[in-house]
C-alpha cells in the first residue's frame, strides 16, 4: 500500500467487494460522490496500486482539465497497456506502436480502435465516442477478461461537445456485462443530476458511494501517521482538524509544513507558535500551497466583468451572512434584482463552493472561507501598502484563532448549545435528508432533568413565540426506556414543550430512533450538530 495514503478501509473494501461481484457474474456499477480534495482520486489510485488480478483490465482517465482527444488516446491506449503487461509483451507508449505490437494477440480490439482513430482523425466525434465506447466490450468477447472502467471527474464529458454523450455511455454500459464502470465527481449536485436523470439503466444504476472529509477521530489518526514520531498535544490535533474542515490535502499540506519547521526548530513537540508560523506560510504568504491553490479558485470563478458579483457574495458568506435577504443588502442590490444574486448563488453552487442548506448559503470548505474573510478580504481593503503589518495582523488572527477554539472546548456542551440556539431566526434548514424548521429562541436557560438510578442530566427550556423547546443533552448514549422516562419526567416538571429534541453526541439504536420517533421528538446526533457548527461557523462540537 502507498506509505502516503492513509483509511479508507471501508470504501476501498467495497470497490474490492464489487469487483468480485463483476468475476460472479453480477455488476454494481459506483459513483464515488465528494467536494473537491476529501481523497475520492487518491482512493481511486489506491485501489489500482493494490490491485493484483490479471483477469481484470482497468482504464483509469483523470478527466479534470482535459479535453476530448485526451479521453480518446488515454482510453485506447490504457487498455491496450495493461492487457500487453498483462500478457508479458513489450509495452509501447504511443497508440500506433501499441496496435501494430497487438494486432496479432487481438486482432478485433485493435480493428476497432483503428476505427476509433480514422474518425478522430477525420473530427467526427459522435461516430468515434459510439465506437470508443464500445471497445471494451469487443475486448472482453475477444479475451474473456473483465474491464473496468474508471472516469475521474466524469461530468467533464460533456464539454467535450458531443450530444447527448452520457445517454450513450448509458446505452453502451447497459450491454457490456464484463465491464464495471466506476465514476467520481467533486460537483456533487450536478453528478446526482446527470445519474440520476441522463445516466439511467434499466439494470444496474450506480451505486453512490459518499467520500465524507474525515472526522475528528480519523484527523487526529491521520495527523499522528504524518508527524514521524513529533508530538502533539490533542487540543491542537483537534484545532487542525476543524480549522482544515478535516479535508486530507489541507491536513497533509499544513503537517509536511510542521515537520520541516520542527526540524528546523529542532522540536520534537509542536506548540501553538509553530501551528501559526505554518499557516502563514501556506496560507497567507503569497507562494504558499494552499494561497495558491485559493487564489487560483477564487480567479476562476470570479473572472470576468459580469462575476464581480460572485466575489461580492463570496466575501459576504465568509463574514457570516447567510440568509438572501442579508447576501442582497451586502452587495448593495434592492429587492427587483434578488434574481441575479440567486442566480450567482446557483452558479457558486454548481462549481461546488457555495451550497444551500435550506433557507442558508455558506462556503462548503471551511478553510477556504477562512482564507477569504482573513487574506483576500484584507488585501482587497488594505489601505497602507504595508505587507508586514498584514502579516502581523494575520499571525495575531491564528494566535487568536487557536485561543478561541480552545476557549470553546472547554465550555460545558449546554453552554455550546444555547450559544447555537441563538444563531436561529426561523430558518428552514436540512440535516441528513430531513427538513426542518427552527424558529428563532429567546430566554433558553439549562435545567437538570432526573434519570433512572438518581442520575441527572442537562435540558435546556427555550422560550419561542409558539412555545417552549426542550432539549435534552446527552454525551453517552440512550437506551430505548430512556424515551418514556424523559418524556414522563418533562411532564412531570410541569413543561408542555413545543417541540423535544433529542441531542445526542453518541449514535442511537434503531430501537431508540424509532421509540423517539413514536414520541414526535427529533434526534440530532453529532452529525447534524457539527452541519449546523459549520452552518454558523462555529467551531465543531467533540464528544
Amino acid at each position: 500500500m502507498n506509505s502516503s495514503f492513509y483509511g479508507r478501509k471501508d470504501t476501498l473494501a467495497l470497490i474490492k467487494r464489487r469487483v468480485i461481484d463483476l468475476k460472479d457474474g453480477y455488476r454494481q456499477n459506483m459513483a464515488l460522490l465528494g467536494s473537491q480534495h476529501v481523497g475520492k482520486s487518491a482512493i481511486l489510485r489506491q485501489f489500482l496500486s493494490d490491485l493484483d488480478d490479471e483477469t481484470l483490465v482497468p482504464v483509469y482517465l483523470d478527466l479534470e482539465g482535459r479535453d476530448v482527444y485526451y479521453f480518446f488516446s488515454k482510453f485506447i491506449r490504457s487498455l491496450l497497456h495493461h492487457f500487453a503487461r498483462y500478457q508479458r509483451l513489450n509495452s509501447q507508449d504511443s497508440l500506433p506502436e501499441l496496435l501494430t505490437a497487438l494486432e496479432t494477440h487481438i486482432p478485433q480490439t485493435v480493428l476497432r480502435a483503428r476505427e476509433v482513430s480514422l474518425l478522430m482523425g477525420k473530427d467526427w466525434l459522435s461516430d468515434a465516442v459510439d465506437l470508443l465506447l464500445s471497445l471494451p466490450e469487443v475486448f472482453s468477447s475477444e479475451t474473456g477478461l473483465n474491464c473496468l472502467i474508471i472516469l475521474d471527474e466524469f461530468q467533464v464529458l460533456e464539454e467535450f461537445g458531443i450530444g447527448d454523450i452520457f445517454h450513450r455511455l448509458a446505452d453502451h454500459i447497459a450491454v457490456q456485462k464484463k465491464s464495471l464502470f466506476l465514476l467520481a465527481s467533486s460537483y456533487e449536485e450536478l453528478a446526482r443530476h446527470i445519474l440520476s436523470e441522463r445516466l439511467t439503466l434499466l439494470f444496474g444504476n450506480f451505486e453512490i458511494v459518499p467520500v465524507d472529509p474525515f472526522n475528528l477521530c480519523q484527523s487526529q489518526e491521520f495527523i499522528v501517521s504524518r508527524m514521524g514520531g513529533i508530538n502533539m498535544g490533542i487540543q491542537l490535533k483537534n484545532f487542525l482538524a476543524d480549522f482544515t474542515g478535516g479535508r486530507p490535502l489541507y491536513l497533509d499540506i499544513l503537517l509536511h509544513e510542521l515537520v520541516s519547521l520542527a526540524s528546523i526548530y529542532k522540536q520534537q513537540e509542536i506548540y501553538a507558535p509553530l501551528i501559526t508560523q505554518a499557516v502563514e506560510n501556506m496560507l497567507f504568504s503569497r507562494w504558499g500551497a494552499l494561497s495558491r491553490h485559493f487564489e487560483l479558485a477564487i480567479t476562476r470563478v470570479t473572472s470576468g466583468k459580469t462575476n464581480r458579483l460572485v466575489s461580492d457574495l463570496l466575501m459576504s458568506m465568509a463574514e457570516g451572512r447567510y440568509r438572501i435577504k442579508d447576501l442582497v443588502d451586502s452587495v448593495g442590490i434592492g429587492s427587483p434584482k434578488t434574481s441575479t444574486v440567486l442566480q450567482r448563488l446557483n452558479y457558486l453552487s454548481e462549481e461546488d463552493i457555495v451550497e444551500k442548506n435550506g433557507t442558508h448559503y455558506y462556503i462548503k470548505d471551511k478553510l477556504f472561507r477562512y482564507w477569504i474573510k482573513y487574506v483576500f478580504l484584507k488585501r482587497l481593503r488594505s489601505i497602507e501598502l504595508d505587507p508586514g503589518r498584514l502579516k502581523k495582523d494575520f499571525m495575531e488572527e491564528i494566535a487568536r484563532s487557536i485561543s478561541d477554539f480552545n476557549a470553546a472546548c472547554r465550555k460545558d456542551f449546554s453552554c455550546r448549545m444555547t450559544e447555537l440556539l441563538r444563531c436561529f431566526d426561523n430558518d428552514h434548514l436540512v440535516l441528513k435528508g430531513r427538513k426542518y424548521t427552527v424558529p428563532a429562541f429567546k430566554n433558553v436557560k439549562t435545567l437538570k432533568l432526573h434519570q433512572r438510578g438518581g442520575v441527572f442530566c442537562d435540558i435546556l427550556q427555550a422560550e419561542t413565540d409558539e412555545g417552549p423547546w426542550i432539549l435534552v443533552l446527552r454525551k453517552d448514549p440512550l437506551a430505548e426506556n430512556d424515551i418514556h422516562a424523559v418524556m414522563q419526567e418533562v411532564k412531570n416538571m410541569g413543561l408542555k414543550p413545543r417541540r423535544c429534541v433529542i441531542v445526542s453526541l453518541a449514535d442511537l439504536e434503531d430501537s431508540v430512533r424509532l421509540r423517539a420517533l413514536e414520541e414526535r421528538m427529533w434526534i440530532w446526533n453529532e452529525p447534524e450538530l457539527n452541519s449546523l457548527m459549520n452552518l454558523f461557523n462555529k467551531p465543531y462540537l467533540i464528544s
